[in-house]
């Protein structure tokens, strides 16, 4: 793997590097995409109709940026208050989904949101100020780690539940023991 210039990082690939900077992402095959995609879809529909319930206009949908996409941006109708909501498929909400919501907070172009929230089908989690700014030293960390050090980082495993099952780094000793964990439970 050729370590990646950690400007270009997005934020769901940098959210991983924070929790264990050696992280490589799996393949994807069309198959699985297409699936995650339909569970995102109702996923958001789900938040979406919470959302409006709850007094909320949505704004925009699925907004690109370079290497990313913010998924729905909200106006409370009584405050005006702006909210900017990852969503995400999955049964829980984990430590990596927040921090991937979080790292939306530096983007130049959501300067003007008042809260970020990362959500799933059947919540809604408000990010603290204190949890955005803890993330954000953590990303001066990583990157520094990973410019000053490229191949030190790549060789630098951190096992980390959010992070094992999606990864495809081959040489991380911690794979290879988690591949074993799983077949004895089969």
């Amino acid at each position: 793997m050729t370590p990646q210039e950690p400007q270009r990082l997005s934020p769901s690939l940098l959210a991983r590097k924070i929790l264990c900077v050696a992280y490589v992402p799996k393949p994807f095959g069309e198959e699985d995409r297409f699936r995650f995609q339909i569970l995102h879809a109702f996923s958001m529909i789900k938040v979406i109709a919470r959302h409006l319930r709850s007094g909320y206009r949505l704004t925009d949908i699925e907004r690109r940026g370079n290497g990313y996409r913010i998924d729905l941006l909200f106006e409370a109708i009584s405050t005006g208050r702006k909210r900017l909501d990852e969503v995400k498929s999955s049964r829980t909400i984990r430590e990596v989904h927040r921090i991937q919501a979080a790292l939306y907070a530096t983007l130049p172009r959501h300067t003007n949101v008042d809260e970020i929230a990362v959500s799933n089908k059947e919540t809604d989690e408000v990010l603290s100020s204190d949890f955005i700014e803890r993330v954000q030293r953590q990303v001066q960390l990583t990157r520094q780690l990973i410019i000053s050090d490229p191949m030190g980082a790549a060789i630098r495993y951190t096992p980390h539940e959010d992070c094992c099952y999606t990864c495809g780094n081959t040489a991380c000793p911690f794979q290879v023991q988690t591949a074993a964990q799983r077949s004895e439970k089969a």
